[in-house]
């Protein structure tokens, strides 16, 4: 196997293992270590650390190594505000499918809550013409994505809102949509201090 394509099959296994949840808040990521998981020397899981620092999704520590994100209540306010906002946006302006009055847009249906809500977001991201818009929808759709379960623990009415938000989709009603989409957000950064203590008790000290 090329370079190329080892440093793209260390990128996107780690990425998934990331996300999923593999490893607990403020762990910190060793290469070396790393690489006997994913089967690879030490340098293509570096760099695709780098890569994933980059993007976000893990933090750089110190300068010293990386670390899966611990996200503050701040950091999580922040996120909700970042997200309704990107959301609403690619929402805005957006009208009814001719080809479909009264009709049904098709998302693909999932039992939880996690899969449930990165599938709706990606594909509001996705429907936007604007690929700056659509980048950064995906891009915090992931981030955000270890923190889902949590959610629907805390508040269990998120399901319900969300819920509401997919009926929207599917029958095209984007400023109801819009709307329940930055009343989501503003809740969930209203409960952003109650996620941040469960972050915190799943996470283990750095080491």
């Amino acid at each position: 196997m090329s370079p190329g394509a080892t440093m793209e099959r260390v990128y996107l296994d780690l990425k998934a293992r990331i996300l999923s949840g593999a490893y607990p808040p403020g762990t910190r990521l060793e290469p070396a270590q790393l690489s006997r998981t994913l089967a690879s020397s030490a340098t293509p899981v570096r760099d695709a650390l780098y890569r994933l620092s980059g993007e976000r999704i893990i933090e750089s520590w110190h300068q010293e190594g990386f670390r899966q994100p611990l996200l503050s209540e701040a950091d999580l306010v922040d996120l909700y505000g970042w997200a309704g906002a990107l959301l609403s946006m690619a929402l805005k302006g957006r009208s009814p499918r001719p080809d479909l009055p009264g009709g049904l847009i098709e998302l693909a249906t999932h039992d939880s809550y996690p899969d449930t809500i990165e599938s709706l977001f990606r594909a509001i991201g996705i429907g936007s013409s604007n690929g700056e818009l659509r980048a950064a929808i995906v891009n915090i759709v992931e981030r955000s994505m270890t923190i889902r379960a949590l959610e629907a623990r805390i508040d269990a009415s998120a399901v319900d809102a969300l819920a509401a938000m997919v009926e929207d989709y599917r029958f095209g009603r984007w400023s109801a949509l819009r709307s329940k989409i930055t009343r989501f957000h503003r809740r969930r950064a209203g409960f952003a201090g109650r996620v941040a203590a469960e972050i915190r008790k799943r996470s283990e000290p750095l080491r």
